[in-house]
């Protein structure tokens, strides 16, 4: 095969895409060979057919492509829904007895054998483990990304996935052997020290970096991401995470927590932020800091949660009754996403306005392995002032810009 391979798996809501597509990203990444994985879903949490497209190659690439060289079907529609993707060249692995197609594949009998090791839970990890063997991978980073991965469920599920594991691994040899398959991607050391991460984590850790110490959200895919991640280390960083009850709420909160002296960060898609547009006219009224991730998607009205658009950049740009200035920032990679929201909260809490970070589902759930983000340079810039017996808040200066005070921070006279 060429020096770049496209691998496809796809299977149900519910089967575990999720967990292969991080299993084959992290261990590859591992191995030292560039990655890129982007995957398109439905919204539903069981049923229907969800694809995860993971692409190695000897170079960088960062886009999603048609071509399947190597397909991992899961259920038996995967086939039939991918199956203007498929050509002669690729090459299906998967349980016959599952799939019951008449297309030429390399029949693997996953249910049979994780049955064995403990559940049909483990065909993932299986069908995974078969692609390591493909690509001859070392098994010591594969058994150390499941013990990892696994260890706090407890010893049977970690020693039940390195079985299965085993088992896949050995097939994918056998296939490697037999058909005598070989690849041109060589592993660069070069890519060692890099990071993989996906656009949701890239926009959380420019959030970090920029000083975030309050998050107000109503989870909405495809934005959630940058919730969860935040919300997850929110004790590590010192963050106050707050899921409202509705997006009136979010934004409200974060200008409260704007007035106190917080940096805080509201999260949303297009529909909730529709009912923020009052908040934004108060942000814009009171002269309020405030950061919004817009994480855009296709359709009016609830529209299309698990699909990628770009279509909200004039309601960023005009929402709002009245007049008042505002900052639209754009990433389109992930080292954009990461400096660029660190950024928007250091111009946010200068300039006193609304500032965007306009993203889409394929920036957020797209994984890609990069340099790490270079920090020595990066500073949090507070423009919050002393007050003192003069203070106005609303004073018309030079720059156009009035001094912002925060309660319990200089000059208050209680009477």
């Amino acid at each position: 095969m060429k020096d770049e391979i496209s691998i496809v798996i796809c299977g149900e809501a519910g089967q575990g895409i999720q967990t292969v597509e991080s299993f084959l990203v992290k261990v590859l990444k591992s191995a030292n060979f560039n990655v890129y994985a982007t995957k398109e879903y439905m919204s539903r949490v069981r049923g229907g057919s969800n694809s995860t497209e993971i692409r190695v190659s000897s170079k960088k690439v960062s886009a999603y492509v048609e071509k399947i060289d190597f397909l991992l079907p899961l259920d038996k529609d995967a086939i039939l829904y991918l199956g203007n993707r498929i050509s002669k060249k690729t090459i299906i692995i998967g349980d016959m007895e599952i799939l019951k197609t008449d297309r030429n594949i390399i029949d693997v009998p996953l249910n049979t054998l994780s049955q064995k090791i403990g559940g049909a839970i483990y065909s993932n990890i299986i069908a995974g483990s078969i692609l390591f063997g493909i690509f001859n991978i070392d098994i010591g980073p594969i058994n150390n990304y499941l013990k990892t991965t696994f260890s706090s469920k407890g010893d049977e599920i970690v020693n039940n996935n390195l079985e299965a594991s085993r088992v896949g691994y050995e097939i994918g040899k056998s296939i490697c052997d037999s058909r005598k398959i070989s690849f041109d991607i060589e592993p660069s050391r070069a890519i060692k020290n890099e990071i993989i991460l996906s656009g949701a984590e890239a926009i959380a850790l420019g959030a970090i970096a920029g000083g975030c110490n309050f998050i107000s959200a109503y989870p909405m895919t495809p934005s959630t991401g940058v919730f969860t991640f935040l919300s997850q280390h929110a004790k590590e960083f010192r963050i106050i995470s707050e899921q409202a009850e509705d997006e009136i709420s979010v934004m409200n909160m974060a200008l409260g927590a704007w007035y106190m002296g917080a940096r805080a960060l509201v999260n949303t898609s297009g529909g909730g932020f529709d009912l923020m547009t009052e908040g934004l006219s108060l942000a814009g009224m009171i002269e309020s800091p405030v950061v919004i991730n817009l994480a855009q998607r296709p359709g009016p009205s609830t529209g299309l949660p698990t699909r990628t658009a770009q279509g909200d950049l004039e309601m960023a740009l005009y929402s709002g009754h009245g007049e008042f200035p505002r900052i639209i920032l754009a990433p389109g990679t992930l080292e954009d996403a990461f400096y660029l929201t660190q950024q928007a909260f250091n111009l946010a809490d200068k300039f006193q306005v609304p500032v965007f970070i306009m993203s889409d589902q394929n920036l957020a759930d797209s994984y890609n392995n990069i340099s790490p983000f270079k920090l020595d340079k990066l500073k949090i810039d507070h423009a919050i002032v002393e007050t003192n017996a003069d203070y106005k808040r609303y004073a018309i200066t030079k720059s156009g810009i009035s001094p912002r005070g925060i309660p319990g921070f200089g000059y208050a006279d209680l009477y």
